[in-house]
């Protein structure tokens, strides 16, 4: 029976594009789990790994061949810094990690509304809108979707948790999967 107005059945990718929401608490595990798996799961993380201590190796190797250190002498300095390397960028990304959750915890608890377009996180007094220009490259864990840009390791967590029904997951997915490249 029809009551009156107008009613539009929607196609599938009507549907996909309908805006969805997920409402979720930023935790700093959120973060550091979204680093790990960017860094070590992505060509483009695992390459930016690599590049400081490689750096640091070349470095060391022609300072000390400059200075006309031994063999021996040589091996030593070059270990130390490719260890010093690998901590250091350890060190970083732990940092980094904590830095974007610190920008997240202002808006306290999260309603992240995924469309066609972009999304628009609200939470606290504070609203940001993103484009999927800003982040062309997703990747998605068990817990996680983890949107990041291009040169750097600047990135926004949308926990699955948030999800108000189990199949939003799969939508938002459909939506990540049509505007964005998946690592």
């Amino acid at each position: 029976m029809h009551s009156g107005g107008d009613h539009i059945q929607s196609t599938g990718e009507d549907a996909a594009d309908a805006a969805i929401a997920f409402v979720y608490e930023p935790t700093p595990a959120d973060y550091e789990a979204a680093m790990r798996r960017y860094t070590y799961g992505t060509w483009p993380g695992r390459g930016g790994l690599i590049v400081w201590p490689a750096l640091i190796l070349v470095l060391v190797f022609f300072f000390c061949e400059l200075r006309g250190f031994a063999p021996a002498m040589t091996a030593v300095v070059v270990v130390a810094g490719v260890v010093a390397g690998v901590v250091t960028a350890h060190k970083t990304l732990a940092r980094v990690a904590r830095e974007q959750h610190a920008d997240m915890e202002d808006y306290g608890t999260c309603r992240t509304v995924v469309g066609g377009e972009g999304m628009t996180t609200t939470g606290g007094s504070q609203t940001s809108t993103i484009d999927w220009q800003a982040f062309p490259w997703y990747v998605e864990t068990g817990e996680l979707f983890v949107l990041t840009t291009r040169r750097t390791r600047i990135f926004f967590v949308l926990p699955k948790r948030g999800a108000q029904d189990p199949a939003d997951v799969d939508r938002v997915r459909t939506v990540l999967d049509r505007n964005l490249r998946r690592l």
